[in-house]
């Protein structure tokens, strides 16, 4: 669902606004009828001591593993999540704003944000559900389930945009740059967790699970947000002489990507290092592992016939 409003400012400039909902449904759902809710037991596991964890660490993570007098096995059920209860809330919705500028002697400006955010509520059909296919965390052969992030609200958020064109009149050179900027991503932590450690929190090992292997857990949750610490920011410019040829036009120009030489990380190391009272620190959790694409030039030829 989406509405849109128009402006006219002026004759060459105008304003438009849209609200945008998007919502998904008919949503299907793979269920182990050998197992339910009341096969799980709760277990809670402390957060590793981290200044750059949110609120530096130390909070209760709460999970579930399954029991060891559980039905061993699966017989998979797949089915629409309505046969279990209310359907999961899944929607976006935002605000799109632009405006368009056309100036004197060809200047072209245009100007647009867009906010919004998303909300996932699968916390009704998560209870009820063991599956692999289910909208929770299931780590270590579908032993361990975390609730923690059924119901995500991500914060409002919003993406800059902006572009601008000139052609330099009597040389006709055509001078053009775009601009854009995106909120900084979202990080993960994966925390390597010993299944031994488990062992002397439960009392026993996950079913199924070796003494010397080791169970995923997330660090961090919808309560534990962390984010990168910058905006992805990124400006590119075109220089190009323009060439007429009767109703033919060769543009032969030079693209100068990301201008400003921007070197944010688009990547980060994911997994969490465990270690005893934290002495490593994660490792080389939140290490960058990849950066945005250096400034760079290229050449070419448009032509328009």
């Amino acid at each position: 669902m989406g509405i849109t409003v128009q402006h006219e400012l002026i004759p060459r400039l105008s304003a438009e606004v849209s609200y945008n909902r998007r919502w998904f449904q008919g949503a299907k759902v793979t269920d182990n009828i050998l197992r339910g809710p009341d096969d799980y037991e709760p277990f809670t596991i402390t957060a590793p001591q981290d200044p750059r964890l949110p609120g530096g660490g130390g909070y209760p993570i709460s999970l579930a593993m399954l029991k060891a007098t559980a039905p061993a096995g699966a017989q998979n059920y797949v089915t629409f999540e309505s046969d279990f209860g209310p359907e999961r809330t899944m929607y976006w919705h935002g605000v799109d704003v632009t405006i368009n500028a056309r100036l004197r002697q060809g200047l072209v400006l245009q100007v647009g944000t867009t906010t919004g955010r998303s909300i996932e509520d699968t916390c009704e059909i998560a209870r009820v559900l063991d599956s692999t296919a289910a909208p929770v965390l299931l780590t270590n052969g579908s032993t361990i389930k975390d609730l923690r992030n059924c119901r995500d609200v991500d914060p409002f958020e919003t993406t800059l945009r902006g572009l601008a064109s000139y052609t330099i009149p009597k040389v006709d050179v055509l001078v053009s740059g775009t601009l854009r900027s995106q909120p900084p991503l979202a990080l993960i932590a994966n925390w390597q967790v010993p299944n031994s450690v488990i062992l002397s929190i439960v009392g026993r090992l996950p079913p199924g699970a070796l003494a010397t292997g080791n169970t995923t857990i997330d660090i961090l949750d919808n309560d534990h947000r962390l984010y990168a610490d910058n905006r992805r920011t990124q400006v590119d410019m075109r220089f190009a002489k323009i060439l007429r040829f009767g109703p033919r036009r060769l543009d032969i120009g030079v693209d100068l990507s990301n201008l400003l030489n921007t070197n944010y990380a688009t990547a980060y190391e994911n997994t969490y290092r465990y270690s005893p009272n934290n002495t490593a620190q994660g490792g080389t959790w939140n290490n960058p592992t990849a950066v945005y694409t250096p400034r760079f030039v290229r050449w070419n030829l448009t032509l328009d016939f």
